[in-house]
């Protein structure tokens, strides 16, 4: 019931300015409104005890059930682990050729391909809500006590960068710092925002507001040592994951409803060919399109070839 209420509610605030019919086909110019709730069974029987709901009543209903302007949508929880299937490939020693004192203390190793030798998670798979040119996700009301940072924090440290992903929206600010006792340039090969070389000393912090969404992930690279490499994903919405080493990911506070989900992997690129538990799933732009309920929604393990990162 509650689940259905929330629709109904955005049914209802989508059409403030009118009132609710029942016992027929409701909002009768209204599009796709009107095949919601024709479609609809649970909100067809709310409306038919209701009978009739006026705009402001709808619009009083949202606002003490929310607390304020945004969906009351039921949120969901996406999951899964990717896999590597072969070989797991090992990660070689990166070739240093300058600061040799201080980068080969932990020497830093190729992370182009990282697969856990135990159970064969692939990390770095970066798991994203890819929209249609001019299509905004709905407004939500995250859970109390979970609010995205104002800082995103991106380090040169160990003369690798630190995380070797960095994912923040456009309303975040990206941090670039220096935790290592040399010098690094961070350059960033932005598409949509403004390309940037910056210097960074030791302990030293520069930021970046980056205030367009970026289509793919963009390269960083600290020219004064070439065999550094990271990446950045700038992104107008919150919804996007990182694999960890064992190749689990996890988006959360999804509104529900079927939205299309990018997988992108730095050395293969788009994952163009996975398995799932409900059937293979090909896309030369790694897109794979999923219905997300409230809750948990468990995709499983995730199974990607060694033949794609050949």
């Amino acid at each position: 019931m509650a689940a259905c209420m929330a629709r109904l509610l955005f049914v209802m605030m989508s059409h403030a300015d009118r009132p609710i019919q029942a016992g027929r086909v409701a909002f009768e110019n209204s599009g796709s409104t009107q095949q919601m709730v024709n479609s609809d069974s649970c909100m067809y029987r709310i409306l038919k005890r209701l009978k009739c709901v006026p705009g402001w009543l709808a619009v009083a209903m949202f606002v003490v059930l929310t607390g304020r302007g945004g969906l009351a949508a039921e949120l969901g929880t996406l999951s899964g682990r990717v896999v590597f299937k072969g070989k797991p490939p090992v990660a070689e020693k990166l070739d240093l050729n300058k600061d040799l004192a201080i980068c080969s203390k932990t020497h830093p190793v190729d992370e182009e391909l990282l697969v856990d030798a135990k159970d064969g998670g692939l990390a770095n798979v970066v798991v994203s809500v890819e929209l249609a040119k001019g299509h905004k996700l709905p407004e939500v009301v995250p859970p109390k006590g979970r609010k995205l940072a104002a800082e995103v924090v991106m380090t040169n440290k160990n003369c690798r960068f630190e995380p070797h992903i960095a994912v923040l929206t456009t309303k975040q600010t990206l941090v670039l710092g220096n935790d290592d006792p040399v010098a690094h340039n961070t350059l960033a090969n932005l598409f949509y925002n403004t390309p940037f070389n910056e210097a960074i000393g030791t302990g030293s912090t520069v930021k970046k507001q980056l205030t367009k969404a970026e289509r793919r992930p963009a390269q960083v690279s600290c020219p004064i040592h070439a065999w550094m490499k990271g990446w950045v994903v700038v992104k107008d919405h919150p919804y996007v994951a990182v694999s960890d080493i064992h190749g689990r990911f996890k988006i959360r506070d999804l509104p529900s409803g079927e939205w299309t989900f990018q997988f992108w992997q730095e050395k293969a690129g788009y994952l163009s060919k996975m398995t799932l538990e409900s059937g293979t799933v090909e896309d030369k732009k790694g897109i794979y399109k999923l219905v997300i309920k409230p809750g948990e929604n468990k995709l499983g393990e995730i199974t990607v070839d060694a033949s794609l990162f050949e």
